[in-house]
């Protein structure tokens, strides 16, 4: 087992995944009556003021990553064998992730999601992240990840930790206090570069978003970790900059990790 798994504002290839949940003789599905078509995608887009909360948004995760096995999704729930409300898509945005596991109950697994709980402008910057679900075990398929990154927004620093060990850290810039860099733990939705854009070569999208912003250039706001000119102090829209030089490393761990901030 590899060790587990802190920033901000998203392609790798999955590896070394293996099964969870319950033994072969349980059935492939909890629910199979659900219609995921009636379900909205948890995605970047979404709002779900339903979702269950992170329970400890400020802890360290295991490392643990639950990739879902149908390619359509699979249904996520507000408890286990609760109601269904969402579906959890392999791609949330552009490739496939793992979601952090954050609790379990029997064959329930509690994942982080990518999306809000509502708006800024309608619940506050203290209610727009840290949302979850809880999703059936043996319709994923597991893994434990070795990487973490932590931001400490009092050093400007971010840091890569593999199997216990810094292996990366640079100094970066975070968000202005009327745009903060949200503090709650997430995690790398999503590793991409995007067209047009010359400041930085790929973004490291996370499942966070801004608690001030509605919305960033006619979309959502997530927070990613990118290069930057400038990468020092309160700088951003959110977002957590660092030199390019040493975006590389970054880009280079597995979509999933879990980033962790320290303030």
């Amino acid at each position: 087992m590899r060790w587990f798994a802190v920033i901000i504002g998203f392609v790798l290839v999955l590896t070394g995944c293996s099964s969870s949940g319950s033994d072969s003789s349980e059935p492939p599905a909890q629910d199979d009556s659900v219609d995921l078509s009636t379900l909205p995608v948890a995605d970047p887009w979404a709002l779900f003021p339903q979702a269950p909360p992170d329970p400890d948004p400020f802890g360290i995760p295991t490392g643990e990553v639950a990739y879902p096995d149908d390619e359509d999704g699979i249904a996520v729930y507000d408890a286990p064998d609760g109601t269904p409300f969402a579906v959890l898509p392999v791609e949330p945005y552009r490739v496939p992730t793992g979601y952090p596991v954050v609790a379990h109950s029997g064959d329930w697994l509690q994942v982080m999601l990518v999306a809000r709980r509502d708006l800024p402008s309608k619940v506050g910057p203290d209610k727009v992240n840290a949302v979850t679900g809880w999703v059936y075990g043996p319709e994923t398929t597991t893994d434990m990840l070795d990487t973490l990154i932590q931001a400490d927004l009092t050093a400007g620093t971010v840091s890569i930790i593999t199997n216990g060990e810094v292996t990366t850290t640079t100094e970066a810039g975070f968000g202005k206090p009327e745009t903060p860099t949200p503090p709650e733990r997430t995690f790398v939705m999503s590793i991409t570069a995007e067209e047009g854009v010359t400041y930085s070569r790929v973004f490291l999208y996370l499942g966070s978003h801004s608690p001030t912003l509605d919305i960033y250039k006619d979309g959502p706001a997530p927070i990613a970790i990118h290069a930057y000119s400038t990468h020092s102090g309160y700088i951003s829209d959110g977002c957590v900059r660092i030199p390019d030089d040493q975006l590389d490393a970054f880009a280079a761990v597995p979509v999933g990790t879990p980033v962790v901030f320290v303030t």
